[in-house]
């Protein structure tokens, strides 16, 4: 099929067909003859914006879904898939200006509360991203988000809701390991040694080889050292 043909839809159609089964020269070929007739078909700009990001073009990406919000600045999708190729270019304040357009057209666009809370991790913000990642969750988010509100939690200070959020991390995914481990650090935090040590014997037994588990066990389950000895070595 040419673009050279006025229908845009069905154009439109037949790139996108080719970009999800793979046929990526013949969604590009298709993608350029649209736009180069109609250069402000939002829904071309957008989709071929994704295909050159696939492609490993970022610049070009960046350049096409600008193109795309400037002819319709109301597309919350455009704006999401934006904001993560800006991340993608490692520019987390543009992005997280468009994941709040995003939020602004539709407040319960996970994605975009998640992209949030990824650009204010990388902006060393950890509080902003807990807000992002606990907004994310309680729009939808999965367990991933889930950890990574624990975690960002945990980073800004927030250690005893850190603490709740993953216990339920790894209640809901028992191989989460990199959750247990956390958990028996911020469990050690609050003096509460006896589950920290389950989170490591935890950690131990899905991966054997997790040196800083084994260091962290045994520092829990060290017996306390006599005070007279304490105050000899002390001296």
């Amino acid at each position: 099929m040419s673009c050279l043909s006025t229908d845009v839809d069905a154009c439109l159609a037949a790139a996108y067909h080719h970009h999800q089964t793979g046929g990526f020269d013949e969604a590009e070929a298709l993608y350029r003859g649209l736009l180069s007739r109609a250069p402000d078909t939002a829904t071309g700009l957008h989709r071929y914006g994704l295909l050159a990001a696939q492609l490993g073009r970022l610049e070009d990406a960046d350049r096409l879904l600008s193109w795309a919000l400037a002819v319709v600045p109301s597309d919350p999708e455009a704006a999401v898939n934006h904001g993560k190729i800006l991340r993608a270019l490692r520019h987390p304040g543009k992005a997280a200006r468009r994941f709040c357009q995003a939020l602004a057209l539709d407040p319960t666009l996970a994605a975009a509360q998640e992209g949030l809370g990824h650009t204010g991790r990388e902006r060393g913000d950890p509080a902003a991203a807990a807000t992002g990642y606990g907004r994310a969750v309680r729009c939808g988010g999965g367990s991933i988000v889930l950890q990574l509100w624990g975690t960002a939690l945990a980073a800004a200070g927030r250690t005893e809701e850190a603490i709740e959020i993953l216990q339920d991390v790894v209640r809901r995914d028992p191989m989460a390991i990199s959750a247990a481990f956390l958990l028996g650090q911020l469990l050690i935090r609050i003096g509460n040694g006896a589950e920290a040590a389950a989170c490591f014997r935890r950690v131990i037994v899905l991966r054997p080889n997790h040196d800083d588990a084994r260091r962290c066990l045994a520092a829990v389950g060290k017996p306390p050292e006599p005070l007279e000895r304490r105050r000899l070595r002390q001296e």
